[in-house]
């Protein structure tokens, strides 16, 4: 959620011109920014395809669903969904149990579908990638082939546990011959193909580093090392 600033420009205790159009150039120029992806969409989104869910099951979902691309831990879901309903867009009620502790349901309010449909509609954010994994892969040079060895060997082996778990749950929630209950189920299986591909793909390519640090280290007949050699900004 995000708040503008509007700044009026006086000068000598007159209002500045503006043509006419300027509003309505800068009203569309808002309208075709891309709205920034962030968890209060995400909890938007699971909240208007299950009215009344409940904040444990908000959290439950989300770490099933969304692990492989949108990670969030269950205290900060609540602390978003405190600050969501204090901006209008979702309401919550508590709801007493007998033998069970009590729980809070959600629903959204109409300005929250509202914002939920604006921000699908508007143009994708440009990708900014931090991948953890391939920066500490960028510098193995400095180690030597027996530890860059080591190193891509322990990233296949998060990537195959992790392929284990999506496909636990593709078995489970999405089993052979397919059949979705509705779009939105769809939708949630294409996030999981995307990370299923992503983890085979990744144990793909520790294979091929691993082929190639150790057709590298055969080559020169000795351990790979550092080297001041580097892509260069230019090329030329």
């Amino acid at each position: 959620m995000e708040i503008t600033k509007v700044n009026e420009s006086r000068s000598s205790g007159s209002r500045a011109r503006t043509s006419p159009s300027a509003p309505r150039r800068r009203a569309r120029k808002a309208a075709q920014a891309p709205i920034k992806s962030s968890l209060e969409y995400a909890l938007l989104g699971l909240i208007s395809e299950t009215s009344g869910i409940s904040g444990y099951a908000i959290a439950k979902t989300f770490e099933l669903e969304t692990r492989h691309y949108w990670h969030a831990l269950a205290g900060q879901i609540y602390r978003t969904l405190d600050r969501m309903e204090s901006a209008g867009w979702i309401t919550s009620r508590q709801v007493i149990q007998q033998g069970r502790p009590n729980k809070r349901e959600y629903r959204a309010n109409p300005d929250g579908e509202r914002a939920l449909v604006r921000w699908l509609n508007s143009p994708l954010e440009r990708m900014k990638l931090k991948n953890p994994l391939l920066l500490r892969t960028r510098f193995l040079g400095h180690v030597g082939a027996a530890a860059a060895r080591a190193q891509i060997h322990e990233q296949r082996r998060g990537a195959e546990r992790y392929l284990d778990e999506l496909r636990g749950i593709e078995r489970a929630y999405f089993p052979e011959p397919r059949a979705y209950p509705d779009v939105n189920a769809m939708f949630s299986y294409f996030t999981l193909r995307y990370g299923i591909a992503w983890m085979e793909q990744t144990i793909i390519w520790c294979d091929w580093a691993l082929a190639e640090i150790s057709r590298g280290a055969s080559a020169s007949g000795a351990e790979l090392s550092g080297s001041s050699s580097r892509l260069s900004a230019s090329p030329t």
